[in-house]
């Protein structure tokens, strides 16, 4: 990938659509877009001024190809601080590949996936907090993932990370002077002070990792498993929560065999839901393999919403399914509370249930239903539901990266305790400035940068 030349993409969805964009960024890119433009007025491109639409057509040597606007955005006050055009045109297929073909014409390069971010990136436009912003704005999967991407955009975690390293520089220069300039007999003066400083930023290191889990949670949408023995209700409830009829219900057992994935938003929060087969014992080959894939979900689930029927006394199927699962990652959902059920049931579950949280429900009716979207929200949230202005680590890169900063203040503390050498001192604040820098790009390997615009789309 050189970053020198001039690079070109479309931008915009190859399908048939109202609007496409094909973007070009690059010291070519004013003059190739000329060369293929044919401006409604008297003033040339590459005289327009930046920023503003101008009307006009794109040709060939065989004849008009579509009439478009163009945009000029000159460096550095563009996306990516090159100069920029956009070409606007209709939105063919066909119409955005021909406009694409005749700027290859000029010699103008077709962008790697993320290209144009990435220049943006290495050229001090965005830090990579804001880079993974954008492709989180991207992929966003729920409104609560929508927000949090954008408020990561306008650069509050940056912000954040950024408080964190001013201050620590200030602790590392007070280190760094006092072992270049000792003075004779004199010992290291500013410990209190120190010490201070890096509680102080560990604290907000601390609440920045406390919300980690819940932050990944509305990037990427909670893994939740629905699992159950056969005929409880496991599909009826997937399609109450979708309000559709997706999976196929009966009264027949192991109608489910294979795994049924929809995602559902709950309060601004993505539930990725995976109906499963009953689990049960079984001479059938098919549905043993359903059943295999079942557990291999259960194992992997954030969330797992474990549906009984609670019409009828717990059975050996529901009292080895309990006896599995972790209370600390399950709901239990006592389905068919529209069927009647005697007190000896209900004592049976009463007795079958402890340490687990519990919702009535009934698939078929929706009683109880909003009770358990409420639970299930509260349960990937940590009980809290997260706030607008609330600053979020989004992906395990970020938690690790924070995380390695703040064992390397701990130790720092540590060593400050100790009344140890300044040497070590100084080294445990540059591993925690390192790990810091990590997070918004400034020490960040280039085979991680390779991964991260990977996952970019080939005109953003």
């Amino acid at each position: 990938m050189r970053l020198d030349d001039t690079i070109t993409a479309i931008a915009t969805a190859q399908q048939p659509s109202g609007l496409g964009v094909i973007r070009i960024s690059g010291p070519q890119a004013v003059a190739s877009a000329e060369a293929i433009f044919r401006s409604s007025g008297a003033t040339p491109l590459a005289e327009a001024p930046s920023h503003q639409f101008r009307h006009g057509w794109v040709s060939d040597t065989e004849g008009w190809v579509d009439e478009v606007l163009a945009v000029v955005m000159r460096g550095p006050n563009s996306f990516t601080t090159e100069d920029v055009v956009e070409l606007h045109c209709h939105g063919s297929v066909l119409v955005q590949q021909t406009i694409l073909g005749l700027l290859m014409e000029q010699g103008v390069r077709v962008a790697e996936a993320g290209e144009f971010t990435r220049r943006a990136f290495l050229k001090g436009r965005l830090d990579l907090t804001r880079v993974e912003a954008i492709s989180d704005l991207i992929h966003a999967r729920s409104k609560g993932g929508m927000r949090v991407a954008a408020q990561q955009l306008r650069g509050r975690l940056f912000e954040s990370i950024s408080a964190v390293q001013e201050q620590l520089i200030q602790v590392a220069s007070l280190v760094e002077a006092s072992i270049e300039f000792p003075e004779e007999g004199e010992s290291f003066t500013h410990r209190e002070d120190c010490l201070r400083r890096i509680s102080d930023v560990s604290g907000e290191l601390e609440r920045l990792l406390a919300h980690a889990d819940q932050g990944r949670r509305l990037r990427e949408g909670v893994a939740t498993a629905l699992i159950g023995r056969p005929n409880v209700g496991k599909s009826s409830l997937l399609n109450a929560l979708l309000r559709e009829a997706r999976a196929i219900v009966t009264a027949v057992p192991g109608t489910t065999r294979d795994l049924i994935e929809e995602t559902v938003q709950l309060n601004g929060l993505a539930f990725r839901l995976t109906d499963t087969a009953g689990l049960r014992d079984t001479a059938d080959e098919v549905e043993s393999e359903g059943i295999r894939r079942t557990r291999d979900t259960w194992a992997d689930a954030e969330l797992v919403v474990l549906v009984v029927d609670q019409s009828q006394a717990p059975d050996a199927e529901d009292q080895r399914l309990l006896a599995e699962a972790d209370p600390a990652r399950t709901l239990v959902v006592q389905n068919k509370a529209d069927l009647p059920s005697g007190s000896g049931v209900q004592d049976a579950w009463r007795t079958a249930l402890p340490g687990f949280e519990t919702v009535r429900l009934s698939a078929t009716t929706g009683e109880g239903l909003e009770l358990l979207e409420a639970r299930m929200v509260r349960r990937a949230m940590g009980g809290e539901i997260p706030r607008a202005e609330e600053v979020w680590i989004t992906n395990l890169r970020q938690q690790q990266s924070v995380q390695q900063a703040l064992d390397a203040l701990r130790q720092a503390r540590r060593t400050l305790e100790d009344e140890a050498g300044e040497e070590y001192l100084a080294l445990d604040l540059r591993h925690a400035l390192n790990a810091l820098g990590a997070v918004v790009g400034e020490t960040t390997a280039d085979d991680l940068l390779a991964r991260i615009f990977a996952d970019f789309c080939i005109g953003k």
